[in-house]
Parts: C-alpha cells; sequence; structure tokens
C-alpha cells in the first residue's frame, strides 16, 4: 500500500493520479458530509450517513483510519488498503494505518518549502484567509514526519517527483 504524505499544495494528489495511471488503484475514502455538485459517489468519496459511518467504526471495526474534520467524518475502509492501493493521508491518518501490522506499507512525505506551496495556493486562486489558515496548520501537523516515513521525495517538478516514487515502489 502507498501512502502518501504532505502540506497543502505539495502535489501529493496529482501524484496520486499519476499513480493510479501506472497501474495502482486510489483508494476512495468514507464520509459523512454531504455530497457537493460535481461529485460522485464512489469515485470521489463513499458518501454513507454518520449513524452508519459509526456502526461501521464502532460495530464492525470497518476503518483502517479514520478522522473528523469540520464536524464530518472521513475513513477509509480496511478491505480497500491492497499493496496495489494508493492514498492520500494526514499524519494522523498515516499513524493509524501503521499500527495495523498486516499491512504492507510505503510511506512518502511529499515535501515542498512553505513559500512555494504558498505561491501554488495563491495562483490557483485560493481565498487567502483559508491560504494562510491551512500554512499556519500545516506546521503542527507535520511537524517532524520527514523522521517517521519511509522515504522523503521533494516535489520540485511533478514529473521527476512521480518518477522518483514509482523508482522506489519498485514492482507493484
Amino acid at each position: 500500500m502507498i501512502v502518501l504524505i504532505g502540506e497543502s499544495a505539495s502535489g501529493k494528489s496529482t501524484i496520486e493520479k499519476e499513480l493510479v495511471k501506472n497501474g495502482l488503484s486510489k483508494i476512495v475514502s468514507c464520509t459523512t458530509r454531504p455530497m457537493r455538485d460535481g461529485e460522485i459517489d464512489g469515485t470521489d468519496y463513499h458518501f454513507i450517513s454518520k449513524v452508519k459511518f459509526l456502526s461501521d467504526l464502532h460495530e464492525h471495526n470497518v476503518f483502517a483510519e479514520y478522522t473528523i474534520y469540520n464536524g464530518w467524518y472521513y475513513g477509509i475502509a480496511r478491505k480497500d488498503c491492497l499493496d496495489s492501493s494508493v492514498v492520500v493521508v494526514e499524519p494522523h491518518g498515516y499513524r493509524q494505518l501503521k499500527q495495523i501490522k498486516d499491512l504492507h506499507i510505503k510511506s512518502f512525505y511529499i515535501k515542498v518549502p512553505e513559500r512555494e506551496r504558498l505561491k501554488r495556493m495563491v495562483d490557483r486562486g485560493d481565498n487567502l484567509l483559508e491560504v494562510f489558515r491551512r500554512i499556519f496548520s500545516d506546521q503542527g501537523l507535520f511537524q517532524f514526519i520527514d523522521k517517521e516515513v519511509d522515504y522523503v521525495v521533494e516535489n520540485n517538478n511533478i514529473d521527476e517527483c512521480v518518477k522518483e516514487v514509482l523508482d522506489k515502489i519498485g514492482d507493484i
């Protein structure tokens, strides 16, 4: 299982898409938040009720990792955690996944300087208040994550970064 970890605007979702093009399967998370315009159930997320999520979490042990963000639950099903799968998670989710002994995880921290991430968010039109909130939040969330992962990959160029990740993955 390939786990990608990186701050906002580090390119982790773009890298995930490229890895899927190269034969990995994207893990689709479950969430209790409402579907947004343009989202497709089963493609973007598996949209489920809070009652079902909590039942799956507490009674059926469905989730390998989960988190609560803005009052909504998000989780990755254990059954989807295959050697040939790829997922983007935050450090807390990665730490949960590492506790599962039968998972074969190769973890990658996608490293990008804060200044470059700030530029990327502004260039893509993100709200400035949200940009600074995310930059500030990421400083605490990702502190020392480079010491916990298998690989640190600098994303100065997306094509080179994807190639480096694929080289480190080896045979899938």
